[in-house]
């Protein structure tokens, strides 16, 4: 028998009750993934520069939706916990209003400047073409990426994730198909490769908005009543993952400017098959996080803090292990991995595989790091959670950036992303105090 969100769960059991999360976030990671691979074998490796520089813009975008669905749900999650039932499902309406609204006004007003964001993002002549058409396409039709991110958050809060495992493997599985029909079979290049990814959203999305009009269990839609206390606490709560996207996007930007100062188109491309990756660990990580994060909050809003600290001593354990674990095997891959990626270009394989090496000792600190933010959403504190999210996402990458590679040149950029991993985790090992003294839960 499956368990539910009020039930205590042993490890196995969370890891079973966040399984459907982590696999959604992992294919939601693909249509990125799946984009690029078929751009870089088909299309050539400027096509895949172009793409990497156009995508953060879109990423920023995604940071609000994720500061939404996890912010909202650990909200939502609380106010079950206590029993206000009505209260969670008008609030989580009144959520998905705004965020809806937002969405759209971005979609119209972002049409008029999409070569311009494209210029300020890096691309030069060569890549603006690339970069401009993928761009323009993922803005227009954002909406559809803005829902998926935002149901495949709650699907736990409405205690059926299952629902998020499959919408994303429908979705997953549409975009690799519609990525080979549009590329391959009719060359459109890299506006295929665009289509294919918003395919891909419109099942997640479309399948979460008949989900909420028509289920009547947990959580679903009612009248949305405005509460700006609801929405303040959403955006606190859920700031540091918002703050995490946003700043990956925004040290994406600051890499691709130092690789092609130092490196080149080469250096972009390497560097993008290098964040492919890391999307995939990353996703792991994170939909465990989001996975077990209502719960969490469900527990701490009913006050059972001795089950808690076992829960949260068992994660920490479990993630510190899985680290070392995606750490060996991308180790073993990596040849491989920059083989398929630019087999058919020697230069941009070459930077790939010395690239890839230094990266990888990122994925030792990933697992804690993101676990430790994504908690302290979950127990309201949205302030620690951005600081360490913040830290670990911008500050550090920021600083080692222009450190590093002013001493050791495009070494430097490749080590900038593990040294920050690495200091981040000495942040969360001091706010554990905080867990252990004030929440009580460690």
């Amino acid at each position: 028998m499956s368990a539910a969100l009020t039930d205590k769960m042993t490890l196995p059991q969370l890891v079973r009750f966040s399984l459907p999360a982590v696999i959604s976030m992992i294919f939601l990671s693909f249509y990125t993934i799946v984009d690029g691979i078929f751009v870089a074998r088909c299309v050539g490796a400027d096509a895949l520069s172009g793409l990497n520089i156009a995508y953060p813009c879109y990423g920023l975008l995604m940071a609000f939706a994720t500061m939404f669905g996890t912010g909202g749900s650990a909200y939502v999650s609380y106010r079950m916990g206590q029993g206000k039932k009505n209260t969670a499902r008008r609030s989580f309406t009144f959520i998905f209003c705004v965020l809806l609204g937002l969405s759209a006004a971005v979609a119209f007003l972002s049409s008029f400047y999409i070569e311009e964001i494209c210029v300020l993002l890096g691309a030069d002549s060569l890549l603006l073409p690339y970069a401009a058409d993928y761009l323009r396409i993922l803005m227009l039709y954002n909406p559809l990426g803005v829902l998926q991110a935002f149901f495949l958050c709650f699907f736990s809060a409405a205690d059926n994730p299952k629902l998020a495992l499959w919408f994303s493997l429908a979705g997953g599985f549409l975009n690799i198909f519609l990525d080979y029909l549009f590329i391959v079979k009719y060359g459109w290049g890299i506006a295929g490769a665009a289509y294919a990814t918003m395919a891909g959203c419109f099942v997640p999305a479309f399948g979460g908005l008949v989900y909420f009009f028509c289920n009547r269990e947990l959580l679903y839609f009612m009248r949305p009543v405005p509460s700006r206390s609801a929405l303040l606490k959403t955006v606190s709560n859920g700031s540091s993952e918002m703050v995490s996207t946003v700043s990956v996007s925004v040290c994406c930007i600051l890499i691709n400017l130092a690789m092609m100062k130092y490196v080149g188109s080469a250096g972009v491309a390497a560097y993008s098959a290098a964040l492919y990756c890391d999307f995939l660990v990353v996703s792991g990580f994170f939909g465990f996080s989001v996975g077990i994060a209502p719960h969490i909050a469900y527990h701490f809003g009913a006050k059972q803090q001795q089950y808690l600290k076992k829960t949260v001593r068992s994660c920490l354990i479990f993630l510190a292990a899985m680290s070392v674990l995606f750490f060996g095997i991308f180790w073993v891959l990596i040849l491989p991995l920059a083989d398929f990626f630019f087999g058919r270009e020697k230069a941009v394989f070459d930077v790939a595989v010395f690239g890839l090496r230094i990266f990888a000792f990122s994925f030792l600190f990933k697992g804690l790091n993101i676990f430790g933010s994504a908690l302290f959403t979950a127990l309201g504190s949205g302030k620690i959670s951005a600081v360490l999210a913040f830290s670990r996402t911008f500050v550090f990458i920021l600083l080692n950036v222009y450190v590093l590679s002013y001493f050791l040149g495009v070494t430097g950029i490749w080590l900038a992303m593990p040294s920050a991993e690495a200091m981040a985790l000495l942040v969360f090992a001091a706010y554990c105090r905080v867990l252990k003294n004030y929440y009580n839960v460690l």
